[in-house]
């Protein structure tokens, strides 16, 4: 019997872990290379709308993924999907870094963000295969937690790589990182049994984004994880330049900085697994508009660096305490399409990104990345209110 209960808590701190990092693939693939950013443009010979474009592209090709794949596992299975989407990361992967120009090396960046969805959109739907309830909302808070793990060691990587080697190297170790997940993800088993895919043809799976709409559950939870993501990926495409370029800090210091937010990012979702649902969505949101208001002070008229990492490090604890919740009574709400209903939630934060990225660019930055905070802030908001009338806890 003991050694039953050990193999099953050996198997659970499998699942964590490897699941864990599979999700944090969208992070892996954006922030690893952020500190290298402003100077991708001289190394390509281009301007920096054009290296800024690849954060988008690959954004893009996370959130476009994720739709594309979802429909696909709950059509054929989990595993042999992982695997294959795993295998064409490596083969994006060298693509970048053999790119001759900037054309190319964007285009790598796209399909390096389809094939990094697949561990993205494919843990959570594992996990929702395998759990339930309380028990899935406290193992997505886990993974939410270990991927808070991924943008404090990435950007750090990072900025240690370019302070003696070029931007090549930071993409020959998410290469080494892409073949150690497919080793642990070999050693998975397919989640979603034969009686349980679809058995309808392909194109019905595709229909069920449609019936997502009507789960107003889904929908309310959805709009909170996006407009949180919104927020998100808005200090992920600012961040370096406003550190490196506006406030003179290295590479290495912004990487130290990113780590720092990105411990907030963790230690939101770690608290938000102790918080009852409608307070962990409460605090979350208050916490998140009122770094926002603040945002307009420490960007616009203080100019302090310190300052301005304080609004950060609070931002981005609000966003980990906005994360696990909604993301787990979402997915929960639509147990029986649960590879379409997580390749939503995670496409929509993505193509949110997608959109920020080139925005945060035109103008003042500063005015821009405020303007930016204090909308994706108000939409939380907006939505937490309608959560508390449906949430029962």
């Amino acid at each position: 019997m003991k050694n039953i209960k050990r193999t099953r808590k050996q198997l659970y701190r499998f699942l964590l872990i490897t699941l864990g990092f599979l999700s944090a693939f969208g992070p892996f693939v954006t922030d690893m290379y952020l500190p290298s950013l402003p100077s991708l443009a001289k190394e390509f010979s281009t301007t920096n709308s054009m290296a800024q474009l690849s954060l988008t592209m690959s954004m893009f090709g996370l959130a476009i993924g994720q739709i594309l794949i979802g429909p696909v596992s709950d059509k054929y299975g989990r595993r042999k999907l992982l695997l294959g989407s795993l295998f064409v990361y490596t083969a994006a992967t060298l693509g970048c870094i053999f790119a001759e120009n900037i054309q190319i090396f964007n285009l790598m960046r796209l399909f390096q963000g389809m094939a990094g969805a697949g561990g993205i959109v494919l843990s959570r739907s594992i996990a929702t295969d395998l759990y339930s309830s309380e028990r899935l909302t406290q193992f997505i808070s886990m993974i939410a937690a270990i991927n808070g793990i991924a943008p404090v060691i990435a950007p750090i990587i990072g900025g240690v790589i370019l302070s003696f080697a070029d931007w090549t190297v930071v993409f020959w170790v998410l290469l080494v990182i892409g073949l150690i997940l497919i080793g642990l993800s070999m050693r998975l088993r397919e989640s979603l049994s034969a009686r349980n895919r679809l058995q309808t043809p392909l194109i019905n799976s595709f229909k069920n984004y449609r019936n997502l709409i009507s789960n107003r559950t889904y929908v309310i939870h959805f709009c909170i994880y996006m407009f949180s993501a919104f927020v998100l990926f808005t200090y992920i495409s600012a961040s370096s330049f406003i550190l490196q370029d506006i406030y003179k800090l290295s590479s290495l210091m912004f990487s130290l900085c990113f780590a720092v937010n990105a411990i907030a990012i963790a230690t939101g979702c770690a608290t938000a697994g102790h918080l009852q649902k409608k307070k962990s969505i409460k605090y979350g949101a208050i916490i998140m508009f009122c770094a926002a208001l603040s945002s307009i002070v420490t960007l616009n008229t203080v100019h302090s660096v310190i300052l301005t990492e304080v609004t950060f490090i609070v931002l981005m604890f609000a966003f980990g305490l906005l994360q696990p919740i909604p993301t787990a009574i979402a997915l929960d709400s639509e147990r029986n399409n649960a590879g379409v209903a997580s390749a939503a939630l995670g496409a929509s934060g993505f193509l949110a990104g997608g959109i920020v990225a080139p925005i945060v660019g035109m103008g003042n930055m500063l005015q821009t990345t405020t303007i930016l905070f204090l909308a994706g802030s108000l939409f939380v908001g907006i939505f937490a209110f309608l959560s508390f009338r449906i949430c029962k806890k």
